[in-house]
């Protein structure tokens, strides 16, 4: 648990990294800073209309980089190591260094598949027999598994960031219910490095909503997809013999996975086009057709998301509720997709 030094500790890191993040809010659209401002207004993705710094990335690193120095902590070390390479590589993107879609997914998964191999954070059940059976017969299986999933994850992450606030509310009600897992298993580690990122979230949510003063870009939501699948990955290590059901797991990171997942399949087998390019018809752009607002929009999306998270917050140990409660999720969605895909046109 915290100590009284470390306090002292977090008060310093916090403080640092807001007089950090103002600095770099007041010095953005100087000369220095001009590849980081996102003027592209007209991509499909984008819904604002003034040149605005994809800084999150930078910040999140540096908060990153200030609990390194600061804690003596194992786990945080092991995170520090695993975010660099990625935060190097996604940076190049907000920097407008361009890279093929498909050569970034590539590499992307080298990266991911060498982190997974020496940080141990490999897969061994999503609690169906006969996938359990596969991953188990065979460490490079397990370890292409969870490599394809962390990808995903990332990727989901960055799909969803579009909308002030969007990615770091929902991420931040994932860490959130994380932290309580942890706590009441008696896991102070892991509790720990999930209310530190929990505060880092929490001070980019000031500048980022409801209004923005900086984006993520993709090196932050690169590095948040990161984050949540290790304290994810780390927190089912840590109390699978306690019965914590991977479906527990699977409803947390629900809308991140099953939006690119139906996104996939939408533009592969409905649209006829490259799944890899970005289009205006994913789940919250619709809800922005009916809203009109990045406000509404994040907060209905987070409200109906949260609801669902509290119920399997109370069920957590058990498998046949969760596993309905995942389907409900995923009728939800298309269900919502749909009604609001048929209003808009």
């Amino acid at each position: 648990m915290f100590l009284s030094k470390d306090y002292l500790l977090l008060a310093i890191i916090i403080l640092s990294s807001i007089i950090f993040i103002i600095l770099l809010v007041k010095n953005a659209k100087k000369k220095f800073f001009n590849r980081l401002l996102d003027f592209e207004f007209n991509k499909a993705q984008s819904f604002h209309s003034r040149p605005v710094p994809k800084i999150g990335g930078i910040f999140i690193f540096f908060f990153l980089i200030l609990s390194y120095l600061f804690f003596n902590n194992l786990l945080l070390r092991e995170i520090f190591y695993m975010s660099f390479p990625i935060f190097l590589f996604s940076i190049l993107e907000d920097l407008k260094i361009k890279i093929h879609p498909l050569i970034r997914l590539i590499i992307l998964f080298i990266i991911i598949f060498f982190i997974v191999k020496f940080f141990n954070l490999t897969i061994y059940s999503v609690q169906f027999y006969m996938i359990d059976k596969f991953l188990n017969s065979s460490q490079i299986y397990s370890l292409i598994f969870s490599t394809i999933c962390i990808v995903f994850l990332i990727n989901g992450s960055n799909f969803i960031d579009g909308f002030n606030g969007l990615l770091g509310l929902h991420s931040a009600i994932i860490i959130f219910i994380l932290s309580i897992i942890n706590y009441y298993y008696g896991n102070y580690d892991l509790f720990f490095l999930c209310i530190l990122f929990l505060i880092c979230l929490v001070i980019f949510l000031i500048f980022n909503f409801p209004t923005s003063k900086i984006f993520l870009g993709n090196s932050g939501s690169y590095l948040i997809g990161l984050i949540l699948a290790i304290l994810v990955i780390l927190t089912s290590q840590k109390t699978q013999y306690h019965k914590v059901y991977p479906f527990f797991f699977a409803c947390l990171l629900n809308y991140i996975f099953f939006e690119i997942f139906f996104s996939f399949f939408r533009k592969v087998f409905y649209e006829k086009k490259n799944p890899l390019y970005p289009d205006k018809k994913h789940l919250h752009m619709l809800v922005f057709a009916s809203f009109k607002t990045h406000f509404k929009t994040t907060l209905v999306i987070n409200f109906f998301y949260f609801i669902t998270l509290i119920i399997a917050l109370f069920f957590f140990k058990n498998p046949g509720l969760l596993k309905v409660l995942f389907i409900l999720q995923i009728l939800l969605y298309i269900m919502s997709y749909l009604i609001l895909l048929k209003k808009k046109n």
